[in-house]
């Protein structure tokens, strides 16, 4: 998201009459910066769900399928990632369930979003998955791991700690940033809210006009808040899933070594549950893929480079 907000700052001169226009515009652009790396945009309705992604459709390649997390979708999550790996992956970017252009009529839970990218996988007849998730999008991944262990070929796992949290480590997190729970602290209501969102997300978040701010809201925000808060709400009753992993295929957990969301010490018990590999990357907080975007892909390529 950080980039997105750079790039909006820089290309237009922003007033809150333009602001659907520039949303429309900068969404043409991204999407045009993924179709000069090869990708196509596709929908498809499986079950309930409609889900949207990206595919390059690299043929005879290792497929590296890449999950976002809250504060975006899967277009502006990975975007720093899809010319690293576009040469050599058939890589997909999906929206997850709610977010971006993806809907369902299932109920919002990680139980959805799980057997929504398997339905996909199997749609698109995939399988030894280079498997990577981010925050939110790890838990969907560690879900997809163990639940149907047949598919990947690695798992990598993002500022995501799995079981590793406790209620009163998020309660004290949402003290530290002054929202009344996680609902409020990823779901912004309004501008001042996605001021406070970037400030811990990011280890030095861009300071943010009220423009810039009331857009980020309409773009990532505004279509679905209420299944958004469902989903975070229900996170916590979800530990007992990730208590007794067993997950079969390697296993990379990076993570930024100043995360203010999940700390370094939920990736080191994580290491140790999962017997992985773990890389904590300086200079970064919870965006990692953003802020230090060379670093983690990187660490991405020499992991699945050495498994094939």
């Amino acid at each position: 998201m950080l980039r997105l907000i750079i790039a909006i700052v820089g290309l237009f001169t922003l007033s809150l009459s333009s602001c659907k226009n520039i949303v429309k515009k900068y969404d043409q652009h991204l999407h045009k910066k993924y179709n000069r790396n090869d990708f196509q945009d596709h929908s498809v309705e499986l079950s309930q769900h409609k889900i949207f992604y990206y595919d390059n459709k690299r043929e005879n390649a290792p497929v590296l399928l890449f999950i976002h997390g809250f504060g975006g979708d899967g277009k502006i999550s990975w975007k720093e990632q899809i010319k690293e790996f576009e040469d050599d992956y058939r890589v997909i970017v999906p929206d997850l369930l709610w977010f971006g252009h993806s809907t369902s009529d299932a109920t919002p839970n990680l139980d959805s979003q799980i057997e929504a990218i398997h339905e996909l996988t199997n749609y698109l007849s995939i399988k030894d998955i280079h498997l990577v998730g981010i925050s939110y999008g790890g838990f969907v991944s560690l879900g997809l791991a163990e639940k149907y262990k047949e598919k990947w070929a690695s798992l990598t796992i993002v500022d995501s700690p799995g079981v590793h949290f406790t209620d009163d480590e998020l309660d004290a997190f949402c003290d530290k940033v002054g929202a009344a729970n996680l609902e409020d602290a990823f779901v912004p209501k309004n501008s001042d809210e996605v001021k406070r969102l970037m400030e811990f997300s990011f280890r030095n978040a861009p300071p943010l006009t009220d423009h810039v701010r009331a857009l980020t809201l309409g773009v990532y925000f505004s279509k679905h808040p209420k299944e958004q808060r469902k989903l975070l709400r229900e996170l916590p009753r979800n530990r007992k899933k990730f208590e007794n992993l067993n997950i079969k295929v390697p296993v990379l957990i990076l993570w930024g070594e100043e995360d203010e969301i999940f700390l370094v010490a939920d990736a080191h018990a994580l290491q140790e549950q999962l017997n992985a590999q773990l890389v904590i990357v300086p200079k970064a907080g919870h965006a990692l893929p953003f802020e230090q975007a060379k670093a983690f892909n990187e660490h991405l390529e020499t992991f699945i480079s050495n498994i094939e």
